[in-house]
């Protein structure tokens, strides 16, 4: 299904009925990542492509703040009332600023290995690699499975959604991680909060999370042993059950 926001197509997937939740993927992803996670008894899920990714239209700007207000449109024009957010890795970034820019508008925010509040880091060696992905689906692959290393073979299914990225965005993304910093906005933050990180995760610092979740007031952060950096992928029960108890715990 498409929603049009300002002359942009953004293409999403919805199933059930229930209890909004949104979901947000990474980079290099799409509403695909979340397949296995989208039907769940008393919720209704959504899982979009963001601007730049899958099959939603491109945009010229690229910015955690620009993915933002896509997503915040997203909601106002489903008219999606006070969901739960769940963000992954990028995701988790565009997610908070969603969460810090209208506090009041959500119920909870689920953070799957989310970018830290203060940014992340991308050494500038690795921007040549970045870009060299338009190029070359077998190492895209490659990265993809180093991200879901306990499930190294749902990469594959992932490459083409991948490859349809802004071309802008294979180094675009990266540079805009390295560029905000919400950390003096989180004390402000007032709904539940959940941080999952998992302890193969070879891309966001656990110590970084750790900070984070203690600068929120209402925030918990969860280990999940045996997990790399994206257990909606990984192991979709184990993030379901995480969910459910999250969203009865609001009830």
């Amino acid at each position: 299904m498409f929603v049009q926001i300002e002359n942009v197509r953004i293409f999403y997937e919805a199933n059930g009925d229930g209890m909004p939740v949104v979901y947000v993927h990474g980079n290099f992803a799409s509403s695909k990542w979340f397949e296995e996670i989208m039907k769940i008894n008393e919720i209704k899920t959504y899982a979009l492509d963001l601007p730049n990714f899958g099959n939603s239209d491109r945009i010229d700007s690229i910015s955690i703040e620009i993915y933002a207000d896509y997503l915040w449109k997203f909601i106002e024009s489903l008219k999606i009332s006070r969901p739960i957010l769940a963000g992954h890795s990028l995701g988790g970034a565009i997610t908070l600023k969603c969460v810090v820019d209208h506090p009041d508008a959500f119920s909870g925010l689920i953070l799957v290995d989310p970018a830290p509040a203060d940014g992340l880091k991308t050494a500038e060696n690795l921007y040549p690699i970045l870009e060299s992905f338009k190029n070359n689906p077998e190492l895209l692959e490659f990265s993809l499975a180093n991200t879901m290393p306990t499930r190294k073979e749902k990469a594959k299914a992932f490459v083409n959604d991948a490859l349809k990225m802004s071309p802008k965005a294979f180094s675009g993304n990266a540079r805009a991680l390295e560029r905000y910093d919400y950390s003096q906005n989180l004390k402000d933050i007032k709904i539940p909060v959940k941080i999952l990180w998992g302890s193969l995760d070879p891309i966001v610092p656990k110590e970084s999370l750790e900070k984070m979740a203690r600068m929120i007031p209402n925030c918990q952060f969860e280990l999940l042993d045996g997990i790399g950096h994206s257990v909606i992928v990984e192991n979709p029960k184990k993030f379901i059950e995480i969910l459910v108890k999250f969203k009865n715990a609001l009830l």
